[in-house]
């Protein structure tokens, strides 16, 4: 019988003890590749949604930067404004540097009609080209007064589209002219209108929450905001990588939390492999020796506990990469429930590579595992084991 014969038969003997063994090496490749690839999609798709904003930097309220990020990202409200004309004065210091000068209103508003409350994005159509290049519609955007955008969660929740009438007071009644196609971002889940009208629906003439900024040479980012944080005192400017960076903070004691949870429970794993494959030792100390009593060398007893412990990594190993694949959405789901901030859109991906790594990682440590096992028979003497 070959090596290979002589050590899946070994762990054929005892099927549900290593079952159970290979089960927790599944369970902590599920758990590292899970990780992981969540950690790699929540950066990329972050990246994207930041790109999606079609501007590099923002001026706002000087306040907290974590109420910017939430701005950018989720549309939250935040009960400051900017001074009136600051659209203007920004776009006179930036001078021809800026390509985009846009002023945007975020608010709540109760829709007594629908008894409900509706975010409200104010904003300048004709320069939508230029801010959301990313986006489809259908129908058309709003071009006058009295016309409004409906994002594609509201315009789904409501069962209505092009044509529909919302009414947020007896003189407010917009006619709704192009419903936004699905972005993954927060725009789906606001009712878009012109800035004047906005203004005028939240009772604040020339309110303004922020003035989306792009550039036409983007490698001048941060002369141009240093230029523009001298120039008007009492606003704060904020990049895109400055929010990136603070939702990366944010989710930063998240991530380390499950990555820590993955150390432990590789770490059980390897200790599975290693008990089990001692007591497999322990268990054949009379078949070993007689192994070594008809000519089998220690390198030869050596190589078959290492194969058994290769074997059971291999098998828990390759049944996890399979959960990844099969679970993938389940796991993504429970593990968002542990994050502050997760941006729209899949995270964790099947990546051949990745399950490739996880694999080879789950190899390498079961190896290691049953170094200490094939050392301890090998060691065993033919005569002491016969005598048992």
């Amino acid at each position: 019988m070959t090596f290979w014969g002589l050590s899946i038969r070994n762990i054929q003997r005892h099927r549900a003890r290593n079952l159970l063994t290979a089960l927790g090496i599944a369970l902590s490749v599920l758990a590292l590749y899970s990780i992981l690839s969540f950690n790699g999609g929540f950066m990329r798709n972050l990246d994207e949604e930041l790109r999606k904003t079609g501007v590099q930097f923002m001026v706002m309220p000087a306040g907290c930067p974590h109420e910017v990020a939430s701005l950018v990202l989720h549309g939250a409200v935040i009960p400051t404004y900017l001074d009136p004309g600051m659209p203007r004065r920004v776009a006179e210091t930036l001078g021809d540097a800026a390509e985009v000068v846009a002023p945007m209103l975020v608010f709540q508003k109760a829709n007594k009609a629908l008894g409900r409350v509706d975010l409200i994005h104010g904003a300048r159509f004709e320069l939508i080209g230029l801010t959301k290049p990313s986006w489809k519609l259908e129908g058309r955007l709003p071009e006058r007064s009295g016309e409004i955008l409906l994002g594609s969660e509201v315009a789904e929740h409501d069962k209505t589209g092009v044509g529909a009438t919302y009414t947020y007071a007896e003189s407010m009644r917009f006619t709704v002219t192009g419903v936004l196609r699905k972005t993954n971002s927060k725009d789906d889940g606001s009712v878009h209108m012109p800035l004047a009208d906005a203004q005028r629906l939240l009772g604040r003439e020339d309110a303004v929450t922020a003035v989306g900024v792009r550039l036409r040479d983007a490698a001048g980012v941060n002369t141009q905001v240093a230029k523009l944080s001298a120039a008007i005192p009492g606003i704060q400017v904020v990049t895109m990588g400055q929010v990136m960076n603070s939702i990366s903070t944010l989710a930063a004691s998240a991530r380390v939390l499950s990555l820590s949870i993955v150390a432990i429970a590789v770490l059980v794993s390897v200790a599975g492999v290693m008990n089990t494959t001692l007591m497999a030792v322990f268990e054949r100390t009379q078949e070993i020796g007689m192994m070594r009593s008809v000519g089998a060398s220690r390198r030869d007893v050596f190589r078959v506990v290492m194969l058994e412990s290769f074997l059971l990594a291999i098998l828990g190993g390759s049944g996890g990469v399979a959960a990844a694949l099969l679970l993938s959405g389940t796991v993504e789901d429970f593990v968002k429930g542990f994050m502050p901030y997760v941006p729209p859109g899949s995270l964790i991906v099947f990546s051949p590579g990745l399950a490739a790594a996880c694999l080879g990682c789950a190899v390498a440590l079961g190896l290691v595992a049953g170094v200490y096992p094939a050392l301890r028979a090998s060691a065993i003497s033919p005569i002491e084991a016969i005598r048992g």
